[in-house]
């Protein structure tokens, strides 16, 4: 009888008995996070070196270009350590010189507000988020960013605490360092004694006196560390800045229905109608206004009502157009609606104007000219959106557009200049009290011009130091482009009162 001799383990059972072989256990997951990360020394010698940077510039200094050049240099580390290709590195460091421009022409609170609007797109942008929801991220990215810098600096704290170093012991240290750094204390004092020279080296060590690092400080240190590490590990933090995505959800009858949108479009069109015949007949047809109304008084009531007014028409016209793409006739309605808003923001604009030109320039009333410029533009919109059947996602995106380049601009803008200057050369209603108390350094040239015609100071009523005053930088971190053009101007014009 043979015996048969099966040798080695059969293909199946080696298949089945994976779990017995323990040679080449699988490998761990990697972390990500602080732990996982192999350049995290790196980052964290960035980070220090960049609150310090912060210090030097910005703490207890006026804020200037130093600023800026803070925030050009916080973008530039991010896209460096993003690692992305040259093609989007150089977009990304136009996009961070566009945002610190407005810092460098002038540090107010529009400016600080563009640029970190605009860093924060630079840091999404470098870190792979779509541009569809680039803006979605950023805002995502305020309040990610400062939670992801807690988690890891708690985390960090921890495993610095756990850390043990192998072979402490307290004895051998003793044995090992008593007699060197005894005797080394002893030469160090004996040659200090001996050599007047590295003695006045010590004299001159112990008078440095190290920054004080107060309450304030700390918190300013901080609110640095909150800023800048976000902007280190932009690179792991792609899948918390992606916005949730978009739910689809069936469009239920409500208020706002094709009935309800017809009768509205009437009912406002008869009412738009009835403003528009009557800002016709008082604004440009020189008619009477009842007794002791004047045209300006009359233009300046209608003004401010008549802007939200048209904003809110806007808002309702986003609402209605869904239901005008269905009905031809509610699209004839929308159309004519939005044209009589139309009218009625030019009329506001008109209105503001003759106002103006009685009173003279303010602050409100610049921005009031600015936004009825926005509003009218945006209306304008709207109409080519419902003429060309155009989706909402296109019309937000040149609204918002024409806003953001309107921001833009007025950060370079110095409207208290153009403000004083038109209320001084212009025959109107001269408020020098405004002029004097509410406007700032930009004003200055327009009045030293109006005060060397007219021969007197312009603001004598004011205690000194209230009105006007040209800030003077302490040193070049508190430059400012345009209090530079404010300087050169005043000389220009002292230069030409002297030769006279």
């Amino acid at each position: 009888m043979k015996t048969a001799i099966m040798r080695g383990v059969p293909l199946a059972m080696q298949n089945d008995g994976w779990w017995l072989e323990q040679s080449n256990p699988p490998a761990p997951r990697k972390k990500i996070g602080w732990q996982g990360d192999r350049t995290g020394p790196v980052r964290l010698a960035l980070l220090v070196a960049l609150i310090a940077l912060s210090d030097a510039l910005v703490w207890q200094v006026s804020a200037g270009v130093s600023l800026a050049l803070f925030c050009a240099i916080l973008g530039g580390v991010a896209i460096w350590l993003a690692d992305v290709p040259a093609r989007v590195a150089w977009q990304a460091g136009g996009g961070v010189a566009l945002a610190v421009l407005p810092l460098v022409e002038l540090v107010q609170p529009l400016s600080v507000v563009i640029s970190m609007v605009g860093l924060s797109l630079v840091v999404v942008f470098v870190a792979g988020i779509r541009r569809a929801t680039m803006i979605r991220s950023a805002l995502r990215l305020w309040w990610v960013g400062p939670v992801v810098t807690v988690r890891d600096g708690a985390q960090a704290a921890r495993q610095t605490v756990a850390v043990k170093p192998s072979g402490w012991d307290l004895e051998r240290l003793v044995m090992a360092w008593a007699v060197p750094v005894i005797l080394g204390g002893v030469f160090a004092l004996l040659l200090l004694e001996a050599n007047p020279v590295l003695d006045r080296w010590s004299q001159s060590l112990n008078d440095l006196r190290l920054p004080d690092v107060n309450l304030w400080r700390g918190m300013f240190w901080g609110l640095m560390a909150l800023l800048i590490w976000p902007c280190l590990v932009i690179a792991r933090l792609h899948g918390r800045l992606m916005p949730a995505p978009a739910r689809h959800t069936v469009r239920r009858v409500g208020v706002i229905n094709a009935g309800s949108v017809a009768r509205s479009l009437v009912l406002f069109n008869a009412m738009f109608a009835v403003q528009t015949v009557m800002d016709i007949v008082m604004l440009y047809g020189d008619a009477g206004l009842p007794e002791g109304m004047s045209h300006a008084t009359y233009a300046h009531r209608g003004a401010y009502p008549l802007l939200v007014t048209a904003l809110l028409a806007g808002l309702f016209a986003v609402l209605a157009r869904p239901f005008a793409d269905e009905k031809p006739l509610l699209r004839v309605l929308l159309l004519a609606w939005l044209a009589q808003t139309l009218a009625l923001v030019l009329a506001s604009v008109v209105r503001l104007d003759t106002y103006v030109d009685v009173y003279g320039l303010t602050r409100l009333r610049v921005a009031a000219f600015i936004w009825m410029g926005v509003v009218a533009a945006g209306l304008g919109v709207v109409v080519w959106q419902v003429a060309a059947r155009r989706d909402t996602g296109w019309m937000l995106l040149r609204t918002g557009g024409i806003g953001v380049v309107t921001i833009y601009v007025c950060a370079f803008i110095n409207f208290d200049g153009i403000i004083a200057r038109h209320n001084l050369t212009q025959e109107v209603v001269k408020d020098s009290w405004y002029i004097c108390r509410y406007l700032d350094e930009g004003a200055l040239p327009a009045i030293r011009t109006h005060e060397a015609k007219i021969g007197y100071p312009l603001c004598p009523m004011l205690q000194p130091g209230v009105g006007p005053e040209l800030f003077e930088p302490a040193d070049w971190r508190e430059w400012g482009f345009r209090n530079a053009r404010l300087h050169r101007s005043l000389q220009a014009i002292e230069a030409e009162q002297l030769s006279q």
